[in-house]
């Protein structure tokens, strides 16, 4: 556990917050965990991020969906799962074509795109079709730079709160499960990083019983609003770091 000894009181107070924030922001909105916290903490402490933070929004998933279970289309996530497969897939292919700083630009030039694309058609509507690009978008992204939440979530920008909540928290509890499997049978996850994360689990607690009072004030055309902003806002960043690596 020497590890542990070099994170410091002031440190995990911050990184306590910080996955308080990201945990009522996710269970609010649907998505933004890691767009919030990993950056952040990956800058505060690397031991922070991004092993313990996928640890800790696991089971933060699981409630969501759990909470939210009478909204999820299993018909509309198994097309979004058929296209995460090809998608991960295209994300492989990039890897190994373009630079780092490339693919946050071009993956911060999808995000842009997408939102131009919902906030042009106030009628946009998930059809099969856009639920399976929207898929290939998702597993690209997160195989690149592991921000798959905005493409999905774009996606479901104009259904009610327990909709976006239930079906992106599906898809990610899914997908985390995955990623923590693989990671883990690679050796990429060490006791060091599951003890910081669930040490860091009660802010995430904390934040998911926050989300009860936020959620009322959110519903309708200003979850919908925040949705494209977070979804902004990470196209945003990626586009800064692209650039600022190029």
């Amino acid at each position: 556990m020497e590890a542990l000894a070099h994170i410091t009181t002031p440190e995990f107070a911050v990184a306590f917050v910080v996955s308080f924030v990201a945990a009522a922001v996710q269970s609010t909105v649907g998505f933004g965990f890691a767009l919030l916290s990993v950056p952040l903490l990956s800058l505060l402490n690397p031991l922070f991020a991004p092993v313990p933070q996928l640890i800790v929004v696991f089971p933060l998933t699981l409630a969501i969906v759990l909470r939210e279970r009478h909204a999820v289309e299993f018909r509309s996530t198994l097309w979004i799962f058929a296209g995460r497969i090809p998608g991960a897939l295209v994300g492989v292919a990039l890897l190994k074509l373009l630079s780092t700083a490339a693919l946050d630009v071009l993956m911060s030039l999808m995000v842009i795109t997408g939102v131009a694309i919902v906030v042009s058609r106030g009628t946009f509507r998930r059809t099969s079709a856009r639920e399976f690009f929207a898929g290939v978008a998702s597993g690209t992204m997160a195989m690149v730079s592991a921000i798959g939440g905005p493409p999905i979530a774009l996606l479901y920008r104009n259904d009610a709160g327990p909709t976006v909540r239930a079906n992106l928290g599906l898809v990610f509890a899914i997908g985390l499960c995955i990623t923590i499997s693989v990671r883990a049978g690679a050796g990429e996850v060490s006791w060091e990083e599951v003890v910081i994360g669930a040490a860091l689990l009660p802010a995430v607690g904390l934040g998911l019983r926050a989300s009860r009072y936020l959620i009322p004030r959110v519903e309708g055309p200003r979850l919908r609003n925040i949705i494209v902003v977070v979804a902004g806002a990470s196209a945003v960043m990626l586009l800064a770091r692209g650039v600022l690596n190029w």
